[in-house]
């Protein structure tokens, strides 16, 4: 029997499938839930929002705001 590592199990189930629902808008699911959205701001980046509406920070690229999600 091989142990898994809590992280490891963590990473698996936090993974996000992120969809593009027009120009400049991306929403993530994890197992079939909402996990959030990433909306492009002019003059402000890529802002990061959770499922509940909490905001994980404005971002330089699409796929840093997207990592922002892991540690949530």
């Amino acid at each position: 029997m091989t142990l898994i590592e809590p992280h490891e199990v963590q990473s698996r189930t936090n993974h996000i499938a992120w969809k593009t629902i027009q120009p400049g808008l991306w929403v993530g699911h994890c197992d079939g839930e909402f996990a959030g959205m990433i909306e492009a701001v002019p003059d402000r980046g890529f802002l990061a929002t959770t499922s509940l509406a909490r905001e994980l920070g404005a971002f330089a690229t699409v796929a840093e705001a997207q990592s922002a999600f892991r540690d949530d």
